[in-house]
């Protein structure tokens, strides 16, 4: 448990994750509908660059924020972002799938965001891609005994037991805690390490433009962030599958809230 003792009372716990969940599944446990989205490949490519399994080299200074509809200026933005796999060491399997997929889709180790989502666009590409987020997302519930309706004691058949609720509960303390000025002012990351981790746990939630703004911008990470990468990866990756010939069904993909995003130079 968080340690408070009233509504509006906080101690140092409170910069304290209530559980060690990992970031997809805090995503996905706690979205309106628990269903998995690209944002679950996004988060672990994000812990995959926080691990420097992924190398990030950006080249802009300025903090940049994708706004309603993607625009040249964007796409320039894109090109100046450049991922490159360097995964050395043990992974798990879904963050092994992550990076082939990753490889699959660019044909390369090293590539930039507006070249990937050149790629999307691709048909062909994009078949292949859902194929591997498939057997990505297969891996990633197998590692956390997830079936879409029941993870250990927090949800059954589709439903947030009494446990659930109240770890939610907690876990939206953290959520304010993340985004408040006066308590991350009070309380601190105490690391480099924490502040990426809290940056990562915002992700979860969408709020990590918001918490990086009251915190420092100190990592490769925080960086790829500062210039909504986050944001550009859930595009990329949901194009890709807007652009799949034959949509599969009863996959348990979300075609969700970047829909509206279409990359230039499609088909």
């Amino acid at each position: 448990m968080l340690g408070f003792s009233s509504k509006n009372q906080y101690d140092e716990n409170v910069r304290n994750p209530p559980g060690d969940d990992s970031y997809p599944m805090i995503s996905i446990l706690f979205s309106k509908n628990n269903k998995i989205g690209v944002n679950v490949l996004s988060l672990t490519i994000l812990e995959l660059i926080n691990k420097d399994q992924i190398k990030c080299d950006i080249d802009l200074d300025d903090p940049y924020e994708v706004g309603k509809k993607l625009t040249p200026q964007d796409m320039e933005v894109m090109k100046k972002i450049t991922l490159r796999i360097a995964n050395k060491g043990e992974m798990k399997t879904s963050e092994t799938l992550a990076i082939n997929l990753l490889k699959n889709m660019n044909k390369n180790k090293k590539f930039n965001l507006k070249s990937m989502a050149k790629q999307s666009n691709n048909t062909s590409i994009a078949n292949k891609f859902e194929d591997d987020f498939n057997e990505f997302v297969k891996a990633l519930e197998n590692e956390n005994g997830y079936d879409s309706e029941n993870y250990k004691d927090i949800l059954q058949k589709g439903k947030l037991t009494g446990k659930g609720k109240e770890i939610k509960k907690e876990w939206k303390i953290f959520q304010d805690y993340l985004k408040s000025k006066d308590l991350t002012e009070k309380y601190p990351p105490e690391s480099v390490e924490e502040n990426s981790s809290q940056i990562l746990y915002a992700s979860c939630f969408d709020i990590e433009k918001d918490a990086l703004n009251i915190r420092e911008n100190n990592t490769p990470l925080t960086d790829f962030i500062d210039k909504d990468g986050y944001k550009l990866l859930n595009i990329i990756f949901n194009n890709a599958l807007l652009n799949v010939n034959k949509k599969s069904k009863g996959t348990g993909i979300f075609y969700g809230v970047n829909d509206k995003y279409t990359i230039p130079g499609g088909g």
